[in-house]
């Protein structure tokens, strides 16, 4: 029997975690108009008890790896297949009017459903994975995984119905810019509403993400196990082990481990300063897109210390920008945050105004209810239209 429904959005993880913050923002959005299912892989069998709460979340439960493992990379090249099989056959039970695909791992699946079923296309892409994990540099096998990667991305961004991305700036990246192009951004909703700003002692930098080197946090390490009024704190899933060892041993650095959202706001509420640096060299989709680390730092109305989103942070003055190589400018930018509270208090406020104003989850949520609203109204005249003939 099929099952019809609306929408089915499409991510390559559990969705319920860090990482997803964005997918399931949008499945908690446009279900408030229209039924949905969100598909995700539970790669780390972790998510099933989460799951169980989320009637509309299907998890393909089958033990994998995420590419940063040793040989994980090639260890992908055997699960995904799998998990594009498994995600065809859902849609092709469930058979939804719009099929929603994050990123280009998810894409291939989806796209054959519209080819064979006449259904819309939304391509969601958060980070261009030309970019991200096949850099252009290096030998000839590299360029050239470099440049079928960048031409799938192209050919499915050209062939999509709506292409959506977090930042305009990413659109200038596709050789063609797709006609149909949306941008909806990765702002948080806004959980600080009922949370108070926590108290606490001295003064607390904040680092969220994964522990891996090009985040700054080698520099991190040098730069504040000499300052003993100073605590660093780390929270985020471990990438690299050696690096975590070298980090644990500092005395004001304190690793808190891979938090759930409410711990993570808790600790963001209680923190000074967000720290969200990134090397460009080796993650250029950063020159392009934005951290959610930026965003949230708004939302929490705490000033943020970065080398990236200049236009943004200069605009909204909401922090201090600096260079990733440059440790005494970071440095200096640590102890001017740390010996003036009133500075920190005028770009929290700042961020958190500009928040309000402009970067929250509403005003991405309105933008996503006036295409789905466009796409669905399309489908219903064409279905109609098709009756009418028959």
């Amino acid at each position: 029997m099929i099952r019809l429904i609306d929408i089915i959005l499409v991510k390559s993880d559990p969705i319920m975690n860090q990482s997803s913050i964005r997918a399931m923002q949008i499945i908690e959005s446009l279900g408030k108009k229209y039924s949905i299912i969100g598909l995700g892989w539970n790669r780390d069998s972790t998510a099933n008890e989460v799951a169980n709460d989320h009637s509309n979340l299907h998890l393909l439960n089958i033990r994998a790896p995420y590419g940063y493992e040793r040989y994980g990379i090639i260890q992908l090249a055997y699960y995904f297949p799998i998990f594009w099989m498994w995600v065809f056959m859902k849609l092709c039970i469930d058979r939804p009017k719009i099929v929603h695909a994050c990123d280009l791992a998810t894409i291939l699946p989806c796209y054959l459903y519209k080819v064979l079923f006449r259904k819309n296309l939304i391509f969601d892409v958060v980070d261009r994975y030309s970019m991200t994990y096949v850099p252009k540099k290096g030998n000839k096998f590299s360029k050239c995984l470099h440049y079928i990667v960048n031409s799938l991305e192209e050919f499915f961004a050209g062939n999509s119905d709506i292409l959506i991305a977090v930042s305009d700036r990413i659109f200038l990246t596709f050789r063609k810019k797709p006609e149909n192009s949306v941008t909806i951004m990765n702002c948080p909703q806004d959980h600080m509403i009922n949370r108070p700003r926590l108290e606490k002692n001295g003064y607390k930098l904040i680092y969220t993400g994964a522990i891996r080197p090009g985040r700054g946090l080698e520099e991190l390490i040098d730069i504040v196990m000499d300052m003993k009024d100073t605590e660093l704190v780390v929270t985020g899933k471990i990438k690299d082990t050696k690096l975590h060892e070298k980090m644990v041993v500092i005395p004001n650095i304190k690793y808190c481990g891979f938090l759930d959202r409410n711990e993570l706001l808790d600790l963001e509420a209680s923190s000074d300063v967000m720290i969200a640096l990134y090397d460009l060299s080796l993650q250029s989709q950063y020159q392009y897109g934005m951290a959610n680390k930026v965003l949230e730092a708004m939302m929490c109305g705490i000033p943020v210390i970065t080398n990236i989103s200049p236009d943004l942070i200069n605009d909204t003055k909401c922090g201090i920008i600096v260079q990733y190589d440059n440790i005494d400018q970071i440095k200096s930018a640590i102890i001017t945050m740390r010996d003036d509270p009133n500075l920190r208090k005028f770009y929290g406020n700042n961020g958190r105004k500009a928040y309000l104003e402009k970067y929250n989850w509403t005003k991405m949520e309105e933008k996503l209810y006036s295409l789905y609203h466009q796409l669905l109204t399309d489908n219903s005249k064409a279905e109609n239209s098709k009756a009418d003939k028959l």
